[in-house]
């Protein structure tokens, strides 16, 4: 003779899980309950009648209730609801079936009682389920909430007299909010399955449902409730598919309107990093993104590593004269029903913005993340005026430099002034990898960026050199690779300064760099935007840096750090042998630096900021 396992789910049962239990005690010999963390008493009553309570978490009917199996310690398993009691008559039959098990599974009618009265018409009853079986034999099946456990072909079964009684809603108002979940979750497993909603199913079906329930099945017999019943099936059958439909329209709306990152350069820098964050918290909230990069992209790899959407490109500065490349992008942008388009690079803007025009992308958008004059040319007046609709400046600096050598060349109004944002929650538990020990007493001083001419980096030999005539112990340390490393080693070997500098190559963990610092020092002769100083503020250091460019408005002067005229070596040393001989100092002006962080420059901040701009878009039409 089995032995039998009653499994049960619940989640805020309390109101019928003791009549359920004490109506199979007795009659199984392992009761399991899988409960979904209720939030009322169902785990004390659960327990009061000695059966096993194990809470976990729910993704589904069908995917709780074949988990809840694995729970059981027989195979053999009588499967209820919690809202569930077998009549006498089908206890009898149950134990008459364990003495004598001959099937691979036994079903039942199921009888349900609605608002205190027994219903015994509509599609309600006889309602036969298969709840007594082999669970070696089969698995739970069917479309969410509607399950079933579905047998293998070579089961058999057969049928148990007496009825399995349903406690299922007190009031018809507790119906009506069922109806309205449960149509959601059958809408959301139709449209996993790829099950469509037509005409048919939204007119027909429901006028079918009620018809069928309250004619054919005899609902009329239940009187008013069998009304009810007949009117809510119809109701529910009307709105999974109604909710059906919904989902493939935003489905199709989501497909058509693609925010494209257009970035083709190799190297990873400030607007890589912009793009390829933007790119996904915006898909992360269930935007449709995808970004062109280069095949070869430091970009790519990342975004391989992501679940974005990618399209490898190459462009080049010539590649605008290619009309087969402009075309070739127009054909793919309208293809993917792209409604934004990014681009960060004059070359890119070149060739994908005409090809954005021509496939008539709503919005071309420009983002220019360098503080350098756009030339006045011919080509950027009818890039500016007749292609791009709006343009992203890094800065109040960038935004500047963009009209500084034609006010005329885009409207004032077209320019969003969206600064970078630094990932605070993910910079502070980031793993530190960068280690640095100075020597006993040592100071050390920071900067980070590309070894190229812009960067500055020769002014920190000078600042080197008069820290030495000063007789400080010092250290700098360098982030980063470029072409000018060959020279500037050369420089530092001529003056001497070899055991006062270290090169640090390309460094990922730039929250363990600046960790390993006391001072954040950027010599740049120009700046979109000082990414590397907020990442020192980030990390509480005081920087220094010439009063330029984008600085100020990073930098609030002896507040978070200082500003010095620009290429004044005389004036940045005496600021930074200030903060070298009062440590206090240094501390207190980190601390306000990491606030105006958190205040102005948080990635979070960044993607508000790009979302308002974007809030609108999605509901241009297509030409």
């Amino acid at each position: 003779m089995p032995k039998i396992s009653a499994v049960i789910i619940t989640y805020n049962e309390e109101r019928n899980i003791g009549k359920c239990l004490e109506s199979i005690q007795g009659l199984v010999d392992d009761i399991v309950v899988v409960d979904s963390y209720s939030t009322d008493n169902t785990e004390e009553i659960v327990k009061s009648f000695g059966a096993r309570f194990i809470q976990h978490p729910f993704e589904g009917h069908i995917e709780q209730k074949n988990w809840a199996i694995t729970q059981a310690k027989y195979p053999h398993i009588l499967s209820l609801d919690a809202d569930e009691v077998p009549s006498d008559r089908l206890k009898d039959s149950i134990k008459r079936s364990k003495e004598n098990w001959t099937h691979d599974g036994y079903y039942f009618n199921r009888l349900t009682n609605y608002c205190g009265k027994w219903i015994r018409h509509t599609s309600w009853y006889p309602a036969r389920k298969l709840r007594l079986w082999d669970s070696r034999k089969g698995e739970w099946g069917g479309i969410n909430p509607h399950d079933k456990f579905i047998m293998k072909r070579s089961s058999t079964k057969k049928f148990l007299r007496g009825d399995l009684y349903h406690y299922s809603y007190y009031s018809i108002n507790e119906h009506v909010q069922q109806i309205n979940k449960f149509s959601t979750i059958v809408a959301q497993a139709y449209f996993k399955a790829n099950i469509r909603a037509n005409f048919i199913n939204i007119a027909i079906h429901p006028v079918w449902r009620l018809f069928r329930d309250y004619i054919i099945k005899l609902g009329f017999l239940d009187g008013f409730y069998g009304l009810i019943i007949s009117v809510n099936a119809s109701h529910e059958t009307f709105l999974k598919y109604v909710k059906l439909r919904d989902l493939y329209r935003e489905k199709r709306r989501k497909e058509q309107n693609v925010i494209c990152f257009f970035n083709s350069v190799k190297t990873w820098g400030g607007g890589e990093k912009w793009h390829f964050e933007m790119a996904n918290r915006l898909h992360l909230k269930g935007k449709s993104v995808r970004i062109f990069t280069n095949h070869k992209s430091e970009l790519k790899t990342r975004t391989n590593e992501s679940a974005i959407p990618i399209s490898s490109i190459r462009i080049n500065n010539l590649s605008f004269l290619n009309p087969y490349k402009i075309i070739k992008l127009a054909i793919i942008f309208r293809k993917l029903k792209v409604r934004v388009i990014i681009m960060n690079l004059s070359a890119d803007l070149k060739v994908a913005g005409i090809a954005a025009k021509l496939a008539g992308i709503p919005h071309i958008i420009y983002r220019r993340g360098s503080a350098i004059p756009i030339r006045n040319s011919i080509l950027n007046r009818f890039l500016f005026r007749k292609v791009v609709h709006q343009v992203i400046a890094n800065s109040n600096e960038t935004q500047r430099t963009i009209l500084s050598r034609n006010p005329k060349m885009i409207n004032l109004s077209k320019i969003q002034i969206i600064y970078n944002g630094i990932n605070l929650p993910r910079f502070d538990e980031a793993e530190l990898t960068f280690r640095y020990k100075p020597k006993a007493n040592q100071v050390v001083i920071g900067n980070a960026g590309r070894l190229v001419k812009q960067k500055g980096q020769k002014y920190l030999i000078d600042l080197a050199l008069n820290l030495k005539k000063r007789k400080i112990d010092f250290k700098i340390l360098i982030a980063g690779e470029g072409k000018m490393e060959n020279e500037l080693r050369s420089l530092i070997s001529k003056n001497g300064l070899v055991r006062n500098f270290e090169f640090s190559g390309f460094v990922e963990d730039m929250k363990g760099f600046m960790q390993s610092i006391d001072i954040f020092v950027l010599t740049s002769i120009w700046e979109g935007f000082g990414y590397v100083l907020v990442e020192a503020m980030a990390c509480n250091k005081p920087v220094v840096a010439f009063e330029i460019s984008s600085n100020p408005e990073i930098i609030e002067d002896t507040k978070t750090g200082y500003l010095v005229p620009a290429f004044d070596m005389e004036a940045m040393t005496d600021k930074v042998v200030q903060l070298i001989k009062d440590k206090k100092l240094r501390e207190e002006l980190g601390k306000r630096g990491r606030e105006r962080v958190e205040n102005m420059f948080s990635i979070d901040k960044t993607q508000e900021n790009l979302e308002n701009l974007l809030m609108d878009y999605s509901e241009i039409p297509y030409d």
